[in-house]
């Protein structure tokens, strides 16, 4: 199975736009596939390629609508502590817990987009090797005239078979000459049946590679985003793999508790500095679910429609969703916890 890493995209240190954008480009490039005319059939489920990307958006879905709120409740605990945050053993247990199930949301989440990560490159592989079958699978034009030319040979002996009747002085051996007679028609008759079958086995043949060869050159114009499809799903799991060990850092900041050294002083590590730690992560989990309220799970549906019904109207509206979505990315990036 490939990894986030494999696919050469890295997670910025800073909280920056470029993190939220595998988000878009997963919708933008579904959109592309969708405007792609025809389908690729896919020889075991989903049973097609536009099939199995229905089902992938709804697992995209899924994944995007994720609960918020852990960090306001953790702000909370945090700012209850106080100046007092050296016996604020309870306040301490309450941070604790919310972030811990903070982490399980987020590690939900990612464990998600993993999944649809799997889920894409399984189609975008099955799509290859239709690709590949159209490439080598085929019959020539110079196979199905020479089929053509032995039934005609075929034909033209039970044409000679026929017309070769006995003559006058053959009278006194006719019940054998007929008996023979019957024979090569028959022999010529059943000649003519094999080679009209196997004439029709090569139509049927042909036919079957011409379309594979159609599926193939569907397949040639899908495979390319496909790819990107994967490469994009594949970023939106390190967006959230980052967002996770972001709160593992504050987690370990955490367990220090009231007797790590400087934290009842206000140093590293005290109530200040989860705060701001808190403050960040909030960044990254309220963005990431604001972009997908406002701009990306209604554009999913216009996404699902298309590879229903595909239209150039609805193609352009997808596209232009998306480009209003990317220019939002540092506006909900800079809105900070609410």
């Amino acid at each position: 199975m490939e990894t986030p890493e494999a696919t050469g995209a890295t997670v910025p240190l800073e909280v920056s736009p470029k993190l939220l954008e595998p988000l878009v480009t997963v919708v933008a490039t579904l959109g592309e596939l969708g405007a792609t005319p025809g389908d690729v059939p896919l020889p075991k489920p989903p049973g097609s390629l536009r099939a199995g990307l229905v089902a992938l958006i709804l697992k995209i879905c899924r994944a995007m609508e994720h609960r918020q709120g852990e960090a306001t409740y953790l702000r909370r605990a945090l700012a209850t502590a106080g100046d007092n945050w050296a016996t604020a053993g309870d306040n301490w247990a309450t941070v604790a817990t919310i972030t811990h199930k903070w982490q399980e949301s987020v590690a939900s989440v990612e464990a998600a987009w993993a999944t649809i990560a799997e889920d894409a490159t399984c189609l975008r592989d099955a799509c290859g090797a239709v690709a590949t079958t159209g490439a080598t699978t085929g019959v020539s034009k110079g196979n199905l005239a020479e089929a053509v030319a032995r039934e005609n040979s075929a034909c033209r002996d039970v044409l000679e078979a026929a017309r070769a009747l006995p003559t006058a002085s053959e009278w006194a051996t006719v019940a054998e000459a007929v008996a023979a007679h019957k024979t090569r028609v028959a022999e010529a008759s059943a000649g003519l049946q094999a080679a009209t079958k196997a004439t029709e086995a090569t139509v049927v043949t042909m036919l079957d590679a011409m379309v594979a060869r159609d599926r193939g050159r569907l397949v040639a114009v899908a495979h390319e985003p496909l790819g990107r499809l994967v490469a994009a799903c594949h970023g939106a799991t390190l967006f959230y793999r980052h967002l996770r060990r972001h709160l593992e850092d504050i987690e370990t900041t955490r367990h220090g508790g009231p007797e790590a050294p400087g934290v009842a002083q206000g140093g590293p590590g005290g109530p200040k500095d989860l705060l701001a730690a808190v403050a960040v992560a909030e960044v990254l989990w309220d963005a990431s679910a604001r972009l997908a309220s406002v701009y990306l799970l209604g554009t999913l549906q216009k996404v699902r429609g298309l590879l229903v019904t595909p239209n150039a109207t609805g193609a352009t509206t997808v596209a232009q969703r998306c480009r209003e979505a990317t220019a939002a990315l540092p506006g909900l990036l800079s809105q900070g916890p609410r």
